[in-house]
């Protein structure tokens, strides 16, 4: 545990000096990206804050240059710093480096006064906090204990950290959870119609309209079905404005079920589960790759999964042909790449547009 934390550290580190090289020069899409990433995790601004000091630092260590600190720096990290990928390099700019940072000195004062503000505001009271994505768009947040969220495509959580526990809504779409394991504060994930507790492990939620589906990566985890209209129901949490006891929100364990590492369970939305175990646990997750893959899956299905992540949507004409089942690995941002494999299919039609995509029976 102790070695996983260290090396996070140093991810975090070296993204944090990433940054402040990309924001020397920054487009207007980076400054937006930068402040996306602030958002994320109140961290990550400390993280900012710790490079802008050491960067003063660096300046005033060796201000006649005797030394060559960029080599110093260099030698010391080949074993200690793990890297981080590279943002994309605009032209005529080298990407990540070492060297030391030079900001003026009021961007610098500028961007601390903005990020302290904002930690502060992120920090202030005690009630639920809600991070969302858009169209296409994937985020990862760390949590105060050091969990992390990643929210998939069209994707809201809300969250909220107590002396009690540590609470997660899944309002709408995919995440993927690691928690960090504390048997004193239990992490319980609300989704439509199951409560998933941890049991010290990684899991994904899917909320469908047809129900809920949770697949276990590693660890364990219980799930509890919860009937519609019940309190812990995220439909009626939505307008909740005063937190619950944490003893009001334990689910009832008579009916909970058990999930252990490559299971999945599918909740209907009358609170029957289905436990499968499921060799290929890795598909499940693979979005985190921005790809999905599909194993003897009805069309219908699949098409709804490629309009989750594009503006540019697929449309089927006839129901059909909704059932027909076919198995691929595709780029979430390719919808083309399934027309070209359905185009090969001799009982279809595939008609192609900037408006979209029309599938229909021959």
């Amino acid at each position: 545990m102790a070695e996983s934390r260290r090396e996070m550290d140093k991810l975090r580190a070296d993204q944090a000096s990433a940054w402040l090289e990309v924001l020397k020069q920054p487009s207007a899409a980076q400054r937006t990206a930068f402040v996306a990433w602030l958002k994320e995790s109140p961290q990550h601004v400390r993280d900012i804050l710790l490079m802008l000091a050491v960067d003063k630092a660096l300046a005033n260590l060796d201000s006649q240059h005797v030394h060559d600190v960029k080599s110093l720096l260099v030698q010391a990290a080949e074993d200690r710093v793990v890297p981080f990928a590279r943002r994309p390099e605009r032209e005529g700019h080298r990407g990540t480096s070492l060297r030391p940072w030079r900001w003026p000195a009021v961007a610098a004062s500028l961007l601390a006064v903005g990020v302290i503000g904002w930690f502060l505001h992120f920090q202030a009271g005690s009630g639920w906090k809600e991070i969302q994505t858009n169209v296409g768009e994937q985020r990862a947040i760390e949590l105060e204990d050091g969990s992390v969220v990643h929210l998939n495509t069209q994707s809201r959580v809300a969250f909220r950290l107590s002396p009690q526990a540590r609470e997660v809504r899944l309002l709408a779409g995919e995440a993927l959870f690691r928690v960090r394991h504390d048997p004193a504060h239990p992490f319980r994930v609300y989704a439509n119609n199951a409560v998933i507790q941890d049991v010290g492990t990684q899991f994904n939620v899917y909320s469908q309209t047809d129900g809920t589906v949770v697949a276990v990566l590693e660890g364990s985890v219980t799930v509890t079905p919860v009937a519609p209209g019940t309190p812990t129901a995220v439909a009626s949490l939505r307008n909740e404005t005063n937190a619950r006891s944490a003893a009001g929100d334990r689910p009832d364990t008579a009916t909970t079920h058990t999930l252990n590492a490559n299971q999945e369970a599918q909740i209907s939305p009358a609170g029957a589960v289905t436990v499968l175990d499921v060799p290929d646990i890795s598909d499940t997750v693979a979005w985190q790759q921005r790809r999905m893959v599909f194993r003897q899956q009805p069309l219908g299905h699949i098409v709804e999964e490629f309009n989750r992540y594009s503006p540019r949507k697929v449309r089927l004409e006839g129901a059909s042909i909704e059932s027909r089942v076919y198995t691929g690995i595709f780029d979430v941002d390719d919808p083309d790449s399934l027309a070209q494999v359905l185009a090969r299919d001799p009982e279809l039609v595939v008609a192609t547009s900037d408006g979209g995509i029309v599938i229909r029976p021959r």
